[in-house]
């Protein structure tokens, strides 16, 4: 289940339509080989998984992506071949938008102090650049004060 879901369930929020389905650790790890490595076999996935579980296991796992309408999938003689529908950038924007929605009713400015404390404990020097672009961004929504 994502962060969102379990955060909307222990606050007791109402559930707005997600845009994006829950996604399990096996789920997300398939998508990220898909994304790493284009269109794929059931048989090529089950060869780029460091886990040990087995090929039906591997296919189920697909199977239920594809129903979640992530995964395309074509067939090949015998095989069917899947790739993700989304990028992950645009899987994580999806996320961001459901947070935002479950938990500031669509309000940016806690998700961006969020983000921006995120950033503060796992990348500081990455924060501190992105401070500083913010800074230095100039407000294009006030009146021109350079005339």
């Amino acid at each position: 289940m994502t962060r969102a879901a379990d955060l909307t369930r222990w606050l007791k929020l109402p559930s707005a339509r997600s845009r994006t389905p829950s996604l399990g650790k096996r789920e997300l790890a398939i998508l990220e080989i898909l994304w790493q490595q284009g269109s794929l076999s059931a048989q090529q996935v089950h060869s780029f998984l460091r886990e040990d579980i087995t090929l039906s296991t591997v296919q189920s796992t697909l199977e239920r992506l594809h129903r979640k309408d992530l995964l395309q999938r074509h067939k090949e003689n015998r095989a069917f071949f899947y790739r993700a529908v989304l990028q992950k950038p645009d899987l994580i924007s999806n996320l961001l938008h459901d947070i935002a929605a479950d938990l500031s009713a669509g309000d940016m400015a806690p998700m961006v102090s969020g983000f921006m404390d995120y950033l503060a404990d796992v990348a500081p020097a990455m924060g501190e650049r992105l401070n500083k672009a913010l800074a230095a961004e100039p407000d294009h929504h006030g009146a021109d004060h350079d005339s």
